[in-house]
């Protein structure tokens, strides 16, 4: 593929099936180009980066606006989850100690 935009380089913001992420590498074939993706969603999922293929009409740069509200976002479902995990460590915690005493 010869007609790669400029934009597409390592460290630019993509936007991409309605996440952003960062551009980590770009490999070019006489038949594909594929590029590595670093997001905030693939972090949140323990994907550290995923290869996507370019297609120009699904890969696109991404504004910083846009990639602070993804940020913010994957963030607060990190939070949620975090205090869900407090919530059952207390839990298990207060079934223990119970269990302790009326054994």
């Amino acid at each position: 593929m010869d007609n790669l935009p400029e934009w597409l380089v390592p460290g630019a913001l993509v936007e991409f099936a309605l996440c952003v992420g960062q551009v980590v590498d770009v490999a070019v074939s006489t038949e594909r180009v594929m590029v590595l993706v670093k997001s905030p969603k693939g972090i949140w999922r323990n994907h550290s980066a995923e290869w996507l293929e370019y297609k120009p009409e699904a890969i696109k740069p991404a504004t910083p606006e846009r990639a602070a509200r993804e940020l913010e976002l994957y963030r607060g479902y990190i939070r949620k989850m975090l205090t869900e995990m407090d919530g059952l460590a207390d839990e298990w915690i207060n079934v223990t100690q119970t269990r302790r005493v009326s054994a």
